[in-house]
């Protein structure tokens, strides 16, 4: 699990974010949060003046970048709301946000854009009481535009098995649209937090996974018995094995997602030439349910991807009741 929610940024990115200072008139072009903002400066990624200090460019970008990414993705789900549930909230729950650079900047993106129609609420969940302790503090003292924001001591298994309430939707309110955000929980990590978003109903879900070794575990040996595997001469080298179960995982997970009812887009969040850890997994709430054929149809996909990788268990299908198998059933249901 990388610390503090880091989604690394590509080195021509760095270079570029080194050699370019982000000026107020950005804001209305290309940026949705000035560099200047108050919560930037307390978290120690640019000065008074919006330049970024030392070794943070790449945050500031990362930061903005995924600003826009969320937006887009809260713009979309109130745009599917029917005129019959009428939103009043926007929630968002941040798994293992650390010292919360991208909690704040969430909640500071979606209270400047949304505060007149809707109550935005925050919640960055994070291990560590120190962190946790600090950031609630920041958040005190920025004032007004961060009293929907706290941070609160837990874990993604916390919130699976139901420890921490109010976590993920929002409290005390008639309807929140709920946004779930997971960022690089390691291996089977990402599939609890998938699974708590959709247990809880989240109307949007961004994660973005890394080390994927529940599936390496089993395709090792599975490809060691299986001589004469189509993709063998490929799959012989670990390099490339490596990178099938980072995708074979994922592709699972998308569908899995989409069973669940769920719009799924899978993409490269930054350039892959300084992190392999790049794909990010968004999915928004289908407000028309799926027809059971439909569903069918992609439990079978589901199937033969996990067939042709020799894969027999996966976490968020086991979480969900969804067999790998049409005569096994799962181990969680």
């Amino acid at each position: 699990r990388k610390s503090n929610n880091e989604i690394e940024i590509g080195a021509n990115e760095q270079e570029k974010g080194a050699n370019h200072q982000i000026t107020s008139h950005d804001r209305a072009k290309n940026v949705p949060l000035l560099p200047s903002e108050p919560f930037f400066q307390r978290l120690g990624v640019s000065d008074k003046d919006g330049k970024p200090k030392k070794g943070m460019a790449s945050k500031l970008r990362q930061c903005q970048k995924f600003c826009e990414i969320v937006g887009h993705l809260v713009d979309t789900s109130i745009t599917s709301q029917s005129s019959s549930d009428q939103v009043t909230t926007i929630s968002s729950a941040d798994m293992g946000c650390g010292r919360g650079y991208l909690t704040f900047s969430l909640h500071s993106f979606l209270s400047k854009k949304y505060s007149d129609q809707y109550n935005v609420q925050s919640r960055g969940i994070e291990v560590r009481p120190k962190l946790v302790s600090e950031t609630n503090q920041i958040a005190k003292e920025l004032g007004h535009e961060f009293v929907g924001l706290r941070f609160a001591e837990g874990t993604i298994e916390n919130v699976v098995l139901g420890k921490k309430d109010g976590m993920i939707k929002g409290e005390g309110v008639d309807r929140s649209l709920n946004i779930l955000i997971a960022l690089h929980a390691c291996d089977t990590a990402t599939d609890d937090a998938l699974w708590s978003g959709i247990r809880e109903g989240a109307d949007v879900i961004v994660t973005a996974p890394c080390c994927h070794k529940e599936v390496r575990r089993q395709l090792d040996p599975y490809l060691a018995a299986a001589k004469d595997h189509p993709l063998a001469d490929v799959l012989r080298h670990n390099i490339y094995r490596e990178r099938m179960a980072e995708t074979v995982t994922d592709s699972m997970r998308a569908l899995l997602l989409e069973i669940a009812n769920y719009s799924v887009q899978v993409f490269e969040f930054i350039g892959g030439e300084h992190s392999a850890k790049n794909v990010m997994i968004t999915a928004t709430k289908c407000q028309k349910q799926r027809s059971e054929s439909e569903r069918k149809q992609l439990r079978k996909r589901f199937r033969e991807l996990s067939a042709l990788h020799g894969v027999e268990r996966q976490r968020l299908a086991e979480w969900m009741g969804e067999s790998l198998s049409e005569h096994k059933p799962s181990q969680l249901s």
